[in-house]
């Protein structure tokens, strides 16, 4: 009669092991650490930007890439908000003409990774001072071709 009176509590048991699992899985995120890389299209430098607090370094105006190097580590989880904050730096020129430093910041969804592998987070910096993520397994190219400028 011990087997009787201890199968109740082996299935109360078993029903709270599976309502915990079930709800693990309902709440898993798929959270990563990431590598940064800045892209810049605007035609001032970004003298440095971060994601989140986790400082991506700087990103140029100008170059071919339209970006700075890379920055690890950041943690990321997808489809959830992360805070970019970038400083605008300026050219000579754009000193000399009376631009001056300006610090930009906004909230941008983390998107989908394009493989299940991605490990970069990249950083995309618009014109219009908007700014696109891209979750890729490596950087790409630049999302707008490069233009030499007369300066």
């Amino acid at each position: 009669m011990k087997f009787a009176n201890s199968f109740p509590s082996l299935l109360s048991a078993l029903a709270c092991l599976l309502v915990l699992l079930l709800l693990g899985a309902c709440n898993s995120q798929d959270t990563r650490s990431v590598t940064l890389v800045g892209y810049n299209y605007t035609e001032r430098p970004i003298y440095s930007f971060s994601v989140d607090g986790v400082g991506g370094g700087n990103a140029f105006a100008g170059f071919r890439s339209g970006g700075g190097g890379f920055v690890c580590c950041a943690d990321i989880t997808v489809g959830k908000p992360v805070d970019i904050k970038w400083l605008y730096d300026t050219t000579e020129k754009q000193y000399l003409a009376g631009l001056r430093e300006e610090n930009r910041s906004t909230t941008v969804i983390v998107p989908p990774p394009t493989v299940p592998e991605a490990e970069y987070l990249e950083v995309h910096f618009y014109p219009d001072h908007h700014v696109e993520l891209a979750l890729v397994k490596f950087p790409g190219d630049r999302r707008i071709p490069y233009e030499e400028k007369d300066e």
